[in-house]
């Protein structure tokens, strides 16, 4: 028996890891569609979307496809859409990406709702997040030593600068976003970049039980198509 239930783990262990890939490989394809659709593809999110794409193994006629499809006329645009919530006093943020907005709201409420939470309306939760801008380079492409780059990226907006390996992560308020963004374009710099939200002040008090229904929860939400990303207060 116990050679059956490691071979269950190892089945059970691959199908999770197939699944993050195949979600991965769907998130990297819809960021590609929408930075063609919104401007072609001469433009710097279609070049790191494609890179993304790369770096993950997608096949070559994948992503051929993708820019295809996103190049002819549209009827059903993929569109940005963050939806908030509640659960067991925990705030939710989640953003997502979907051609359909009735179709998400309504799977987002569902999960929400048999779990013990609601949906908020717009603007409810948000003033509980900060917006920063992440930057990820390699360490590589950077052609000046790592002081002299820190004091650069300070200039550009930097509010935080952290070395892991050979990566670097530069953090910026989301009003310095885009002038990060720009001036790493200008020194020719090749880096993935994100929004994202922090809270502004963590929900410690929350018992065993409630935490793992609130971790639950998340889960399934992301393991929804439409959702990129949830951020929580926990």
């Amino acid at each position: 028996m116990s050679g059956h239930s490691k071979w269950a783990n190892i089945q059970h262990r691959k199908s999770n890891q197939d699944f993050r890939k195949s979600r991965k490989f769907s998130k990297i394809i819809k960021e590609i569609t929408i930075a063609v659709k919104e401007s072609g593809t001469n433009n710097f999110r279609f070049r790191n979307a494609i890179m993304n794409a790369k770096s993950v193994n997608i096949p070559k006629s994948t992503i051929e496809k993708a820019i295809k499809k996103a190049l002819q006329i549209r009827t059903d645009d993929y569109k940005n859409l963050n939806l908030e919530g509640q659960i067991h006093g925990v705030s939710l943020i989640i953003e997502c990406i979907t051609n359909n907005s009735i179709r998400t709201i309504s799977n987002i409420r569902t999960f929400l709702k048999k779990n013990g939470g609601r949906l908020c309306h717009n603007g409810e939760l948000t003033h509980l997040f900060h917006r920063m801008g992440v930057f990820h380079l390699k360490k590589k492409e950077i052609h000046y030593s790592m002081e002299d780059f820190e004091l650069m990226t300070i200039d550009f907006g930097a509010k935080d600068f952290l070395q892991r390996n050979e990566m670097v992560s530069i953090y910026t308020d989301f009003e310095y976003f885009g002038s990060m963004k720009s001036h790493l374009e200008k020194l020719e710099i090749f880096h993935e970049y994100q929004v994202i939200r922090v809270p502004k002040q963590m929900m410690k008090w929350i018992s065993k039980e409630k935490k793992e229904k609130v971790l639950n929860l998340i889960e399934k939400l992301e393991k929804d198509e439409d959702v990129e990303n949830t951020y929580s207060n926990l």
